[in-house]
C-alpha cells in the first residue's frame, strides 16, 4: 500500500507539472496569472512547514502503514480521480492561466454540472488524503490548511473574473451548483 501512496503522489505531480508547465492552450484570453503562483506558494510553503519537524520526520521514517494511511491513500486516490476526470472533462477549455477560451463556452457537463470548481475540489481532497496519511497533527494540518486556503483563493478569483466575462448567465448557473463538494 505505501508504494501505491507514492505512485500516486508521482503521477499526481506528474499530471500537474504538465498541466501547469508543459501543456500550451494558445486559444485564450488570459485574464489573470498572479493567482497560479500565490496557490503555488502556499502549497509548497504548507509541504514544507509539514515536513520540516523532526518529530514528523521520525515518526514517518518508522511508522506502519496502517490504517490512517490505507484510508489517506483511498481518499488521495479519490481526489485525484475527480482532478483527472474535471481536466478531462475541460478539454481544450482547460487553462493553467485564469482565462477565457477563444469560443466563449462554459463547460457545464459531467462534474461541472453539480460543482463548479471540481479540479480545486480535487485537489484538496488529494491534499486531504496526504494530510491523512501523514497522521501527524501539525503536519497534517500544514499540508491541508495551506493548500485549501490556496484553492478558496483561486476559486474567488476564477469566480470573479467568469462573473465579468459571462454576467447573468454565470450568475444562475452558481445558483444551482457548489463552489466544491
Amino acid at each position: 500500500m505505501r508504494y501505491l501512496f507514492w505512485g500516486l503522489v508521482f503521477f499526481w505531480w506528474a499530471m500537474d507539472l504538465y498541466l501547469l508547465v508543459f501543456k500550451r492552450n494558445h486559444e485564450q484570453k488570459v485574464a489573470e496569472k498572479k493567482s497560479k503562483f500565490i496557490v503555488a506558494l502556499l502549497i509548497f510553503t504548507g509541504l514544507l512547514l509539514a515536513l520540516i519537524p523532526e518529530s514528523f520526520r521520525a515518526t514517518w521514517r518508522h511508522r506502519a502503514f496502517g490504517m490512517a494511511q490505507i484510508a489517506g491513500t483511498f481518499i488521495l486516490l479519490a481526489g485525484l480521480a475527480i482532478r483527472l476526470l474535471s481536466v478531462l472533462t475541460l478539454g481544450k477549455h482547460f487553462t493553467r492561466d485564469l482565462g477565457v477560451h477563444k469560443e466563449k463556452a462554459r463547460v457545464t457537463s459531467g462534474l461541472y454540472g453539480w460543482i463548479r470548481h471540481p479540479s480545486y475540489t480535487g485537489e484538496i481532497i488529494a491534499f486531504l488524503g496526504v494530510g491523512v496519511v501523514f497522521w501527524h497533527l501539525p503536519a497534517s494540518l500544514f499540508i491541508t490548511l495551506l493548500p485549501v486556503a490556496a484553492f478558496i483563493y483561486r476559486a474567488a478569483v476564477e469566480e470573479k473574473m467568469l462573473l465579468e466575462e459571462f454576467g447573468q448567465e454565470y450568475q444562475e448557473y452558481r445558483k444551482r451548483t457548489r463552489m466544491f463538494i
